[in-house]
Order: C-alpha cells, then sequence, then structure tokens
C-alpha cells in the first residue's frame, strides 16, 4: 500500500490522502488482485505541513461575475470572509416548486484554509469581531472556495437521468470564485463528478465544470433580518444532455454577533428557569406556613388544583430524570462552548424542581388528611365532585379545541415554507400534543379552586395572596418572556430553548396573550372570592340557589 498527501489541492483535485493497493504476488497465484486506487472524499485540511489551494477558475469568474459597485453615500456592512457568516445551510429549489436541503461549506478563505481561518475570529470576542477584524494587507475582494452538497431528488433531473423512482441520492459540487465583502456578492465556478454510465458523457470526461453559482448575502445590523440568496446554474446549451435547469437557493446566514447574542440568550433562559423554580419552592413554603398557622382552611383546598401543581413538577422529573445521573450524554450544544457547565446548570435545575414537588406532595397530603379526619362533614367532598363533574367535560372539549387549533397553526406554518423562508419542520406526535394541552391546564391550575369556592360557598381566606399570585406569575411569565423573544431574537436564534419550550406548552402570539389574560383574570377571581364569598362572582339570581337534600321523617303516633 502506497498514501501520498498533496501539497496542493484545486478543484479538480481535492483529495488530501490519496493512495494505491496492489498484490505482490504473480498473476497465476490464487490470491493475486489488480492494482486499486482511492483517495480520501472528505475535503478537508488534515494537517499536512505546507498544505495550500490552488485556484484556476478566477479567469472565468472575473469574466462571467464583474464586479459590483456600491452606490451611496452610507455603505452597508457585509459580513467577513474570514467569519461565520460564510457557513450556512441552504432551501434548495427548482422550476416546478420542489424543495431539497443542501450546505455550504467553505474550504479556503484567500491563502489559507477555512478551518484555520476561523479561529481567528471566535465567538468569544466582541459581536462586531466579524466585522472590525481585518488581516495585513486585506482586500474586500477575496478567493474563495467552497464544498456544496445537497440531496438530489431524482425529479431534479440533475444528473442527466429521467427516472420516475421516489430514490434520492446526496449531489456534490466543488466552487471556487471571488467573495466581495463590500458588496455581500459570491459568485463561483462549480465542478460536479460526472457518473461513468451518465447520459451524455464522454469517457475521457469526468467533471462538469460548467456551473455557475451566484449568492447574496445580506447586510450586518439590517432593521429587517434578511436571508443569503443565490442561484446554481449551468452554462451550457439547452440542447446539451450535461445541460441542467436553474436553480435557487436561500439559507439564514448567522453572524459572529448571532452567535453571541444565541449564547447570551441561552445564559439568560437557563437563569430564568432556576429563578422561577426557585421561586416556586418558596411560594408553596410560604403556604405551608399559612396553612399550619390556620389549619381549620385546609379542608377548603382543592385537591384537584393540588394535583395538577404536583403532576406539573413530576412529569418534567421523569421526562428528564437521567440528567441527575448520567454524564455522558449526546446533547446539541451548538456555540455554547462550555458544555460541561451547561449539564451542570441542568442537573441544579432538577434538583430545584424536585425540591418543588416534594414541597407540593406534602401540601397535598396535609389537605387529604385533614380531609379524611373524623368530625369532617360531606359537604366540602360533594362539593369537590360538583367540580369535578363541570372540569372534565371542560377539559375534553377545550382540548379538542385547542386540538384543531394547533394543528391549524402547524398547517400554516408549513405553508409558509412556498414563501422561501426557511421553516423549522417539527414532528407534532400526539404525545407532544398532549404534553403542551397539559401545560395549559397547568396554567389554569386556580379554576378548580374557583368552582369549589362556588359550590362550598367558601368566605374563608384559603389561599395566601404570596402563593397564588405567586404561582400565577410564575406560570405566565414564560408567555410574557416569549412575545419579548419573538420581538428581539432571530429565527435561528431559537434551535434550542431552555425557558418557555415551544413543545411543553402553547407558545405564539395569540396564545400568549389568552394565557396572559385568563391567567391573570382566574387570580383575581380567586382574590374576589376570598374577599367576598365563593359565589360572589355569580349573577345576583344564582348567589342564593342551592339543593337539599331530603331526608326521611319519621311520623309520631
Amino acid at each position: 500500500m502506497r498514501l501520498r498527501f498533496p501539497a496542493v489541492l484545486s478543484i479538480k483535485s481535492r483529495s488530501s490522502v490519496v493512495g494505491q493497493i496492489w498484490s505482490n504476488k504473480t498473476a497465476k497465484e490464487s490470491d493475486h488482485f489488480g492494482g486499486i486506487k482511492f483517495r480520501s472524499s472528505v475535503e478537508r485540511n488534515v494537517g499536512a505541513p505546507g498544505l495550500k489551494y490552488q485556484y484556476t477558475e478566477l479567469e472565468r469568474v472575473n469574466k462571467l461575475c464583474p464586479k459590483k459597485a456600491v452606490v451611496g453615500i452610507k455603505r452597508k456592512v457585509y459580513p467577513d470572509a474570514y467569519s461565520f457568516d460564510m457557513r450556512f445551510d441552504m432551501n434548495v429549489k427548482n422550476s416546478k416548486g420542489e424543495r431539497t436541503w443542501g450546505y455550504f461549506t467553505p474550504l479556503s478563505i484567500g491563502d489559507e484554509f477555512f478551518e484555520q481561518s476561523v479561529h481567528f475570529v471566535g465567538v468569544a470576542m466582541a459581536p462586531e469581531s466579524s466585522v472590525v477584524y481585518r488581516r495585513q494587507n486585506y482586500s474586500t475582494v477575496m478567493n474563495v472556495s467552497y464544498a456544496i452538497s445537497f440531496s438530489n431528488p431524482v425529479h431534479f433531473n440533475f444528473d442527466g437521468r429521467h427516472s420516475s423512482t421516489n430514490s434520492t441520492s446526496t449531489f456534490k459540487i466543488r466552487a471556487e470564485g471571488v467573495y466581495d465583502s463590500g458588496s455581500g456578492s459570491l459568485c463561483m465556478i462549480g465542478c460536479r463528478d460526472l457518473a461513468s454510465n451518465l447520459q451524455g458523457s464522454k469517457q475521457n470526461e469526468s467533471l462538469d465544470c460548467e456551473i455557475l453559482i451566484n449568492a447574496q448575502f445580506p447586510a450586518l445590523h439590517a432593521k429587517k433580518k434578511a436571508n443569503v440568496e443565490g442561484t446554481i446554474e449551468s452554462t451550457r446549451k439547452k440542447s446539451d444532455l450535461l445541460h441542467f435547469e436553474r436553480l435557487e437557493f436561500s439559507a439564514i446566514a448567522m453572524s459572529t454577533t448571532d452567535a453571541v447574542e444565541s449564547v447570551w440568550r441561552m445564559d439568560l433562559e437557563i437563569t430564568m428557569v432556576l429563578i422561577s423554580n426557585t421561586l416556586l419552592c418558596i411560594f408553596v413554603c410560604l403556604q405551608l406556613f399559612y396553612v399550619k398557622k390556620h389549619p381549620d382552611v385546609l379542608p377548603s383546598i382543592s385537591l384537584l388544583m393540588l394535583v395538577i401543581l404536583t403532576l406539573g413538577s413530576m412529569i418534567p422529573l421523569v421526562l428528564n430524570f437521567e440528567a441527575l445521573f448520567l454524564s455522558n450524554r449526546t446533547r446539541q450544544n451548538v456555540l455554547s462552548g462550555g458544555g460541561g457547565w451547561l449539564e451542570v446548570n441542568e442537573v441544579i435545575v432538577r434538583v430545584v424542581t424536585m425540591v418543588a414537588f416534594l414541597l407540593q406532595v406534602r401540601l397535598l397530603q396535609l389537605t387529604w388528611s385533614s380531609r379524611t379526619g373524623e368530625g369532617n362533614s360531606k359537604g366540602i367532598w360533594t362539593a369537590e365532585k360538583k367540580a369535578l363533574y363541570v372540569l372534565l367535560p371542560l377539559y375534553l372539549l377545550g382540548g379538542l379545541i385547542a386540538w384543531f387549533v394547533l394543528r391549524w397553526d402547524n398547517y400554516s406554518e408549513l405553508t409558509d415554507f412556498s414563501n422561501g423562508s426557511v421553516v423549522l419542520d417539527e414532528n407534532h406526535s400526539l404525545l407532544g400534543d398532549l404534553r403542551s394541552y397539559a401545560g395549559l391546564l397547568l396554567d389554569g391550575f386556580l379554576l378548580p379552586q374557583i368552582l369549589l369556592n362556588i359550590f362550598f360557598r367558601s368566605k374563608d381566606k384559603i389561599l395566601s395572596h404570596a402563593f397564588y399570585l405567586g404561582v400565577t406569575a410564575v406560570r405566565l411569565l414564560p408567555h410574557a418572556y416569549d412575545l419579548y423573544r419573538a420581538n428581539s431574537y432571530s429565527a435561528y436564534n431559537n434551535a434550542s430553548y431552555f425557558y418557555a419550550n415551544p413543545h411543553g406548552d402553547y407558545f405564539s402570539t395569540a396564545w400568549d396573550v389568552i394565557i396572559l389574560c385568563g391567567g391573570s383574570i382566574l387570580a383575581v377571581l380567586v382574590y374576589v372570592q376570598q374577599r367576598l364569598g365563593g359565589r360572589c362572582i355569580l349573577p345576583r339570581s344564582y348567589r342564593d340557589f342551592d339543593l337539599y337534600e331530603k331526608v326521611p321523617v319519621s311520623t309520631g303516633e
């Protein structure tokens, strides 16, 4: 076996390792085999000293792509060639509107390879580092090379075949050209490998380098976030069998500023989770102190309300119980740079959630014991059953309505894909919908207590103000933050959630407003009931309405 590490890479030879395997036996021996050549398929720098990239298509690029003039007194600032902006995923579309996904990965920027050059512009630097950073003898026009790949459905007819099958393959293009950071334009010549059985290809022809690639990067710090827009087209005549239809692509460009913003947002959300769970523990403790001082109010606390709150803390613990014990887990820590610290924060969150769960279990146990003790009337149990009879059909009907609304919202989001915008495709399963609806019930945890106060004609101060107002604030704060997040962060910065996770509740502008208003109204109703009586919120004609139980009457003779 012989291995060789080329000193120069180019658009026609990008293998960083090439070699050959052959048999040293004679052709007459049974174990003899012919020579086998191989090469690396991954286009990346393997660390060979002195490795360089040679640009061979720049003359053609200059002819096909004239330099754009910068117009206007105030010039816009575009991504730097040495920043993370240059690497992005793309959404590819043909003339029929059919789509697929692909990747733009830089191989070299100027005389340096991209994997080395990006270390000069780190996420830990100032947010403007990708803009102000300039190397010695820096020019706004830089030579660049790319590795482009995307899933190639057969209906794209991108490789000369006209098959009716539904199979897919990964299509790769080698490209090189120039990037102008003064105008944000990228122009390249591309080459694709031709299959040996490709119709129209010659026997001595292995590459099709008649491909033109254009891309326009959006300006940084724009008021309205724009996408990278571009085209991939063949410069061959339409009669040529190697000609393919023009493809359009769009992508969200993530700059260094956006990366820093994303890390800051994740840190903020982890802190908010810790604060919310800590406050929940404090509010439940205050209610425990309150019932210890006023034990007579314990039987009047809604068991259903306490069960909902307890399950709300238990379910996250059950779903993420491995976080307390498993340290080697696969996580998508994009640009965080400190996965260990992130896992420590997650464990702290689980521990605080466990404490809140145990405190709620204790409050539930005290309420249940007060109900089952001797000397208590059956009136409170009757009122609890009446509240349950009202809530069960209400929850079922609300679940059906919420499910249809959520499905309609998901359908609307998927239809936005036809507009060319990049949309994250989430798998909305039945389990995910049930989990979201459970979060909605948890937001309205005071409803069982309100109904119990009505049926039991309660006139006592059952819940402490700190408990029902504080827990309500903890439940509503994620929706207020979601409204802020939707207007303050880019869509791609919402790829990971630590707080106000849409998969655990209903989060959208409409739902946030509805839940904020609804939760506030429930808290106000509890406050009014505890001051004026359980039935004070009913119309006057229903306040004195009651059902009397028939009792046997004995007649004396």
